[in-house]
């Protein structure tokens, strides 16, 4: 046999063992970061969240409209303010044969709100009294009380829908092993390096346009751009602002960009001295000239952020005045009168991307400029996110939600979600009271009147330094067809096509 037949035949068996049949049709994604589990009631980043979605189903989801429509659910009613009844699609299967049904439902929700799963997505649903499965094909959601932004939240990633077989047989391991009913299905997580997925032929909406998929993480801004000018990868989320306008004159590419849900800031920790003083928050605001930092990062690929909600989020206060516009002059009056006239020494952690890195030695030479001596620290992707939970300084962070105000405010500043998605450890009863009649208030333009004041409380303290709201950017080969980016940068790829 000739040394290049058995070069052939070891590819060929490679290619077999990895699941993938056919190299030149599977999509090779990369985003910044690897994925943390592939269990959604864990998870609480949009890497895992990225890859996930082309997993597991919900009952609704939010399209790149941002209109909720149905997904496992094809119809739904609202028979009294606390009642919910979704119809469920039939002859749907798991990945592992299964057909998907009400008592998967009931179970998905039962596990995310069970204590001890400890789910970060937890808030979500907490509302839920009971789910009832009517029958094979029909669930009733009842809540406690009126629970407006149950159906955006039902499209949240957290609220995937589970096989209960497949969790309960895989137990502790389930992350490693997850079953779904989307359009691909999980063949192997190489941990730093890659997630490999095969397309599912058995899914609802018939087979993917391609055989796989490979989410590979690249952290680092100039080796993803790299690897899309060698054509390497198909998609690359994240795209660089600084490279956009060179990208764009690139014939072989083609350029995605929308403005984003997320809102981009510099988090305090409350119970860290001296940031459980509201005049030293306002300082360091005041210090930080946001329009110039979004011009020196993003390259005109963001507006500056003057409050916690993106203006794509449902129920962004357009009347907001631009809070802390920048007055160093201020800044050093109101850190005198909090009793720091001389500054102090803090830290400034973020991970390693290069606009983030930016803003961070931006906020460090502005803080330096009104006596604040600001050490910033890099820490890769999964520790950092575990980390910021509980810091010791100042996290830079975005935070996308569900598309309403209430995805953007309760899961960040109610304080039943201090050590979770609180990662400020802040919550006051007004500011409580505030989230939770907002959004068991049935009225929209009550609700709306309650956030404006909710955001206004939010300003007023400072829990942030208020930073920008980028673009999404993402590119892909020019081989590459439907692709489609959403704002929240969670992008389904069922569609998606190698020419």
């Amino acid at each position: 046999m000739s040394k290049k037949l058995i070069i052939g035949l070891l590819i060929l068996s490679i290619g077999v063992f990895s699941g993938i049949v056919s190299a030149e049709n599977v999509l090779d994604v990369a985003q910044v970061a690897d994925i943390s589990t592939l269990d959604p009631q864990a998870a609480n980043d949009i890497y895992s969240a990225n890859v996930m979605k082309q997993i597991y189903n919900n009952l609704v989801v939010i399209d790149e409209d941002m209109d909720i429509v149905g997904d496992l659910a094809e119809s739904w009613e609202n028979p009294d303010d606390n009642t919910w009844v979704f119809n469920l699609r039939e002859g749907v299967k798991f990945h592992n044969g299964n057909e998907f049904t009400a008592e998967d439902v009931k179970f998905t929700i039962n596990r995310l709100l069970d204590p001890e799963t400890g789910s970060p997505g937890a808030w979500l649903l907490e509302e839920v009294e009971e789910v009832n499965a009517i029958d094979d094909y029909t669930v009733e959601i009842v809540t406690r009380e009126p629970f407006a932004p149950i159906l955006s939240n039902l499209a949240r990633y957290e609220v995937s829908m589970l096989n209960k077989e497949a969790v309960e047989e895989a137990g502790e391991d389930y992350a490693s092993q997850p079953v779904g009913t989307g359009p691909f299905t999980f063949e192997e997580h190489l941990y730093g390096d890659k997630v490999i997925l095969n397309a599912y032929d058995d899914y609802f909406l018939g087979s993917p346009k391609v055989d796989g998929i490979v989410y590979r993480a690249i952290p680092e801004d100039a080796t993803r751009v790299v690897e899309l000018e060698s054509a390497s990868v198909d998609i690359v989320y994240n795209i660089p602002p600084q490279e956009i306008e060179r990208l764009e004159s690139n014939n072989a590419l083609k350029m995605v960009e929308t403005l984003g849900q997320s809102t981009l800031y510099a988090g305090f920790n409350f119970d860290v001295e001296p940031f459980d003083n509201k005049l030293v928050r306002q300082a360091m605001n005041y210090a930080v000239d946001k329009n110039a930092v979004v011009d020196a990062v993003f390259f005109g690929k963001a507006e500056p952020s003057y409050g916690p909600l993106s203006p794509s989020i449902f129920g962004f206060d357009d009347e907001l005045s631009h809070a802390y516009p920048y007055n160093p002059e201020k800044a050093m009056e109101l850190l005198e009168e909090a009793g720091y006239a001389d500054g102090f020494d803090c830290v400034i952690w973020t991970d390693p991307r290069t606009e983030r890195s930016s803003i961070a030695e931006l906020i460090q030479a502005y803080l330096a400029a009104i006596g604040i001596n600001a050490e910033v620290e890099l820490m890769e992707w999964s520790n950092f996110i575990s980390a910021s939970t509980d810091s010791d300084g100042l996290f830079i962070l975005g935070w996308t939600g569900t598309g309403a105000a209430d995805g953007g405010l309760y899961p960040r500043f109610h304080s039943s979600n201090i050590g979770a998605s609180n990662r400020h450890r802040w919550g006051t009863d007004e500011l409580d009271q505030m989230l939770e009649e907002a959004r068991t208030t049935v009225n929209v333009e009550k609700s709306l009147e309650i956030y404006k004041e909710a955001q206004s409380y939010i300003i007023e303290h400072a829990s942030d330094i208020f930073i920008a709201v980028p673009e999404t950017l993402a590119a892909t080969q020019s081989n590459v067809s439907n692709f489609r980016l959403y704002p929240n940068n969670i992008n389904p790829l069922f569609d998606v096509e190698i020419e």
